[in-house]
């Protein structure tokens, strides 16, 4: 039909049209997502802020006795708490770790006796999970790599080799490296792996048992100074080597959109070639010659013919 080639060219302009304005929104909607995305980033680091302010403040408090003050910092921990965004804790046993630590200050803080010791542990803990939040290339928690180092090798010495097995003096050392582990086991899980928090859990329970006080294993002693070590040298990076800090999302730069256009060009070129190439080979084919129509089709076009031998109409009335 004549009407086909037109009617095709049409659908495949409309077709082409819906592809670009398509292509074009999306590029026009890459500002919006971008601010979106600026605006999400700062109210993160605002609550990451917002959070480390108020553990320092609870710990702050707690180290003065200042129950006052400490209970209203408690309650704003735990607001800020709520807002934390958890892209910035590598782990779910990093939010567990953080979600004990606070649960832990809120029953010492509920105690009837309360523990004055216990409250400065709990909030130290909070205290520094808090600083690895707000600065994870440089966190305190990292400054006691020398204290636990210095705890493995007096817990060494006073093993021994387990011939001259010391139990109390190794017993004194297993708290003390226990106390300071306690203490950064939460910011180290922020961020750390899962395997050598678990590492440093099941050695400490290990040296727990060999050095129990009513029968120390010194057979077992020997063993236990090297694996402790090695337990809590990895609990930290690589020495020399910061801490990375998880990759933030990086807007699309103008050199994208440009890559976009450039997409779009291609596509319509390539388009544009295929429905030449399509015409080319498959011309339009011309309507079909109408026959000349039969003089008996239209009778009112030629006046009868008279048989062969008669008069016309008129005559043979007259006659």
């Amino acid at each position: 039909m004549p009407g086909t080639g037109s009617r095709g060219r049409s659908a495949w302009i409309r077709r082409i049209g819906w592809i670009v304005f398509a292509a074009w929104s999306f590029i026009g909607l890459l500002p919006i997502s971008n601010k979106a995305e600026a605006a999400a980033e700062g109210t993160g680091a605002d609550s990451v802020r917002a959070f480390r302010e108020s553990a320092d403040k609870l710990y702050a408090a707690v180290s003065q006795g200042n129950r006052l003050e400490a209970s209203r910092s408690l309650r704003e921990l735990e607001r800020s708490l709520r807002g934390l965004p958890l892209k910035g804790i590598a782990t779910a046993e990093g939010v567990q770790a953080l979600g004990g630590s606070v649960a832990e200050m809120k029953r010492a803080w509920a105690s009837a006796t309360p523990d004055a010791a216990r409250l400065e542990a709990a909030a130290g803990e909070i205290r520094l999970a808090a600083d690895a939040l707000a600065n994870p290339d440089k966190p305190m928690w990292h400054r006691y790599r020398p204290i636990l180092k210095e705890d493995a090798n007096a817990l060494a010495a006073a093993v021994g080799d387990g011939t001259g097995f010391a139990g109390p003096d190794a017993r004194s050392a297993l708290e003390r490296l226990k106390k300071h582990y306690r203490l950064i086991r939460t910011a180290a899980s922020l961020r750390g792996e899962p395997s050598a928090i678990e590492r440093g859990d099941s050695v400490l329970r290990y040296a727990e048992k060999i050095l129990k006080p009513d029968e120390p294993e010194a057979s077992l002693a020997r063993e236990l100074a090297p694996s402790v070590r090695e337990a809590m040298e990895g609990l930290f990076p690589a020495e020399g080597r910061e801490t990375a800090a998880p990759a933030t999302f990086m807007p699309p730069s103008w050199g994208f959109a440009a890559t976009i256009g450039s997409f779009i060009v291609t596509i319509l070129s390539w388009a544009g070639w295929r429905r030449f190439r399509y015409e080319r080979d498959h011309p339009p084919s011309k309507p079909p010659a109408q026959p000349p129509a039969h003089p008996s089709a239209h009778p009112s076009a030629h006046p009868p013919v008279n048989p062969p031998g008669s008069l016309p109409p008129e005559r043979r009335e007259r006659r």
